[in-house]
């Protein structure tokens, strides 16, 4: 069974990587189930695949988030000052709310702005 892999680079202007991120696509339901009856007999004994919303949207990194303090640091914005700005960045009440997509969202506008580039959309 092969997965297909794709690999996405975030670097600043002059070339330097900031962040990777990796993304496997997964075999979708239907061709998982025609691939396990191409392997073997069923047995009749079937596990029920669901998907959890988490599964979908997981939270944001450990990484994700000492990146965004870093980047609010180099704004002169330090410590629980820095933590309640992404609260109010992302509109949530705890940063644990937060996605691994809206928090790359947010890298991105925060590292925008300091280019200059001042990027008022939301994430």
């Amino acid at each position: 069974m092969k997965n297909k892999a794709k690999r996405i680079e975030l670097r600043t202007p002059d070339g330097k990587v900031i962040l990777v991120l990796h993304l496997l696509e997964e075999m979708a339901l239907e061709d998982s189930s025609k691939a396990q009856s191409e392997k073997k007999p069923d047995s009749g004994k079937t596990k029920p695949q669901t998907q959890s919303p988490q599964n979908e949207n997981p939270p944001m990194t450990d990484a994700q988030k000492r990146y965004l303090f870093r980047l609010l640091a180099d704004q002169g914005i330090e410590g629980d000052k820095a933590h309640v700005r992404l609260l109010e960045l992302f509109q949530v009440d705890s940063l644990k709310e937060v996605t691994k997509l809206e928090a790359s969202k947010m890298i991105e506008r925060l590292i925008g702005e300091a280019k200059g580039g001042g990027d008022d959309t939301p994430f």
